[in-house]
């Protein structure tokens, strides 16, 4: 989720305004204004429709819920696809709709068509619960984590051995029950709403498990393999599904704490960022001692992993960039806004109850400008620049970012207040967040199969210009292989800052 609610972020526990009640009540609406971080989860699911069959009248009915609602709320719906041909897409699908399908039959069918608008943050999402809840489920899960290449499928790790090492990291899956392996995964990302491929195909790797299971393929898996060890023998095997964490899956490094410190014995500070979708307060309090540490015992090189990290809330973001930065910066240009009455009460509803009645939207000007906007039409929210505080902890070494398909919304804004204000090297492979995107969302539950989504409200400007495409390019282009030992992308990024010939900063 993205978040742009720069012009509060200065109001750290280190500047006490005058009047505190006002910062206690407004300052969370205002974080919610801009990244939905304090937005309460959806309802949970009810059981009975779980294993429930719907029928093609109630699944028109969700497919219009979606529909409508994205007219009503999204800033500009058919900007990849014009309206006439999303909506005979749209009858086309319903059209389809010859029998009774579950929630997991039907969530492909409507998911390619949101996917058609090119928006990364408008969305429905796996209907996971029934994969978690099955005993033949996320139990059972297919015990490979496969990376995407060039049209291939090549095994990045497996928990299952085979004798001589056929089955190992560099195997190609060719079928699977059948099916060719390609097919089903090019399936996949066509369901998948991203805004670069790298994301797209990023999400497919890290969920394919259990979106096999979802399309009905179980264990025993009945799968067809290229030799690691030589490409030229085809084998088959039945592979027993094991339980879903047996295996990593992903391209990034295995997560653990969402914030870390890691000193390395080279004299290299790791700092993992795996989520700015927190608490402010929480995260400056994890930044303090840790910049306290870095102050104290200064290391080689500090490096910034947000490979993982699928966003949040800017300011966390704009509060970090604090102690790196003696720059001023800013994660985006310009944010345009649609006013509607579902946004508003969305807005209202992340105050406290008691507390909701008030017109607390007048206080700031941004709620001051949202609330005055009709409804229907665009409040536009030029960016400043963020101006880098006095800050005696502020780290001045040699410092590198690491991006990749898993760098999504307001960790792309984090990379690109870095690359916007020149503080560091970029290392990895495009974002999976695009520089110019859509953000905001509303998330809600279809009325039938409950089904949770999410539509944007907000256009992103980050560039400037908002006609590029594209997410966040790095300095340094590293894509890791499968089979490649350690973490290339950071030995990359360590191997650059502590060249004889890195260049200083000027």
């Amino acid at each position: 989720m993205r978040s742009s609610a720069r012009s509060t972020a200065t109001m750290t526990r280190r500047i006490v305004p005058v009047k505190a009640w006002i910062v206690v009540v407004v300052l969370p609406f205002l974080a919610g204004c801009s990244g939905l971080v304090h937005v309460p989860s959806l309802p949970p699911v009810s059981p009975d429709v779980l294993e429930r069959e719907f029928t093609p009248a109630e699944l028109g009915e969700d497919t219009r819920q979606f529909f409508d609602f994205l007219e009503e709320i999204h800033p500009d719906a058919y900007r990849d696809i014009s309206k006439e041909e999303m909506d005979a897409r749209r009858q086309a699908m319903i059209a389809g709709l010859e029998g009774p399908l579950t929630r997991r039959q039907f969530q492909p069918r409507l998911a390619i068509l949101v996917a058609g608008l090119g928006d990364g943050h408008t969305s429905v999402y796996l209907p996971l619960e029934e994969f978690w809840a099955a005993e033949d489920g996320a139990a059972k899960a297919f015990p490979m984590d496969l990376a995407w290449r060039e049209g291939e499928l090549i095994v990045r790790r497996t928990c299952v051995v085979t004798e001589g090492g056929a089955l190992g990291p560099g195997a190609r899956v060719l079928a699977i029950d059948g099916r060719p392996a390609p097919e089903i995964f090019q399936g996949f990302v066509a369901q998948v709403s991203g805004e670069t491929e790298p994301s797209r195909v990023g999400s497919v790797e890290r969920n394919f498990s259990a979106r096999l299971w979802l399309a009905g393929l179980r264990a025993p898996y009945r799968t067809k393999i290229a030799s690691a060890i030589d490409p030229s023998h085809v084998f088959e095997m039945d592979l027993s599904g094991m339980p879903y964490g047996a295996v990593q899956r992903g391209e990034a490094p295995a997560a653990g704490a969402p914030w870390r410190l890691e000193r390395r014995a080279d004299g290299v500070a790791v700092l993992t960022i795996d989520t700015v979708a927190r608490d402010l307060d929480e995260f400056e309090d994890f930044l303090e001692p840790t910049f306290e540490s870095l102050a104290q015992e200064p290391p080689t090189a500090l490096i910034v992993d947000l490979r993982r990290n699928g966003g949040g809330d800017s300011r966390l973001g704009d509060e970090l960039l604090q102690y790196l930065s003696d720059r001023p910066w800013r994660q985006a240009a310009r944010k345009e806004w649609k006013s509607s009455a579902p946004l508003k009460r969305h807005l209202k509803s992340l105050l406290p109850a008691w507390i909701r009645w008030m017109p607390l939207q007048y206080v700031h000007p941004v709620g001051r400008k949202l609330w005055n906007t009709p409804e229907g039409q665009i409040a536009v929210f030029e960016e400043e620049r963020e101006r880098p505080r006095q800050e005696a902890l502020r780290y001045r070494g040699p410092l590198a970012w690491l991006i990749g398909p898993g760098t999504f919304s307001a960790a792309m804004g984090l990379a690109a207040g870095a690359e916007d204000c020149g503080r560091g090297l970029l290392v990895g492979t495009e974002s999976g967040g695009a520089a110019n995107g859509f953000g905001e969302v509303i998330p809600f539950r279809l009325k039938h199969t409950q089904l949770g989504a999410q539509i944007s409200t907000a256009f992103i400007v980050h560039s400037g210009d908002p006609n590029l495409r594209g997410g966040v390019q790095p300095n340094l282009v590293v894509r890791p292989e499968p089979g490649q030992a350690g973490d290339p992308v950071l030995e990359a990024a360590i191997g650059a800052l502590l060249s004889a010939d890195a260049p200083a900063r000027p």
